[in-house]
C-alpha cells in the first residue's frame, strides 16, 4: 500500500475532511490552517468531490490573484467571471454591468451571489479562498475583508445567504490573519491541520 495511504498523513487528512464535510454541510464557514502544502490540496480536491456526493456546489479562488490585479473592480470581474464558468452558470450580460458601472465591486459581488446564484439555484454554494496569507501583504487585502464582512453580515440577514458558506486556506495562524480589526475572528471555525 503507498506510504501516503497509510501512517500519520491519512489520519490527519480522514480527521481534517471529517471536519471539514461536516462544518460547510452545517453552513459554517471556515479556516484551515496547516503549512503541509500536500494534505492541504489532498484536502481541498478530497473535500470538494465529498460535497459533490451531498449536493454541495464548489468554487475555488486563488488569493495570490489579488497581488495581479490592478483594483478591486478588475478582481471582481474577474471572480465573477470565474464563478459562473466553475458553476456552470451563464455570465453576467454587457447590460448586466453597464447598470452596476458606478456601484461599490463589492457590491456588485454581492449582487451576482444573491441574483444569479443563491436566488437561481437550489444546491448550496461553498466559496473556497486558497492562498490567505496573501491577505497579509496584498494592496487589495483591505478591500477583500470588506467583502468578506458584508458577505458575514448578508449571510446574517439574508436568507438567500443561508446557502452560502465560506472556506479560506492559509498558512498564517487565524488571529494573526483575520486580526486587528480586519474580520471577527469567531466567524469563521478554525480547523488546523
Amino acid at each position: 500500500m503507498p506510504r501516503a495511504q497509510t501512517g500519520p498523513f491519512i489520519d490527519r487528512l480522514i480527521t481534517a475532511k471529517a471536519n471539514l464535510v461536516t462544518a460547510v454541510l452545517a453552513g459554517q464557514s471556515c479556516y484551515v490552517q496547516g503549512d503541509n502544502a500536500p494534505l492541504r490540496y489532498r484536502l481541498l480536491t478530497d473535500t470538494a468531490l465529498r460535497l459533490t456526493e451531498f449536493n454541495q456546489q464548489a468554487a475555488y479562488f486563488d488569493l495570490s490573484d489579488l497581488a495581479y490585479q490592478y483594483d478591486l473592480a478588475t478582481w471582481v470581474k474577474n471572480s465573477i467571471r470565474l464563478l459562473a464558468i466553475q458553476l456552470n452558470r451563464p455570465l453576467p450580460t454587457a447590460s448586466w454591468w453597464t447598470e452596476r458601472r458606478e456601484t461599490d465591486p463589492t457590491a456588485v459581488f454581492l449582487r451576482f451571489l444573491e441574483e444569479c446564484l443563491l436566488a437561481q439555484g437550489d444546491k448550496p454554494i461553498l466559496l473556497s479562498f486558497d492562498e490567505a496569507d496573501q491577505l497579509l501583504q496584498t494592496p487589495l487585502a483591505d478591500d477583500f475583508w470588506r467583502l468578506l464582512g458584508r458577505i458575514n453580515q448578508a449571510q446574517e440577514q439574508k436568507r438567500e445567504f443561508k446557502q452560502l458558506t465560506l472556506v479560506l486556506w492559509g498558512k498564517a495562524s487565524w488571529p494573526q490573519l483575520a486580526g486587528n480589526g480586519r474580520f471577527p475572528t469567531t466567524a469563521l471555525k478554525q480547523i488546523i491541520l
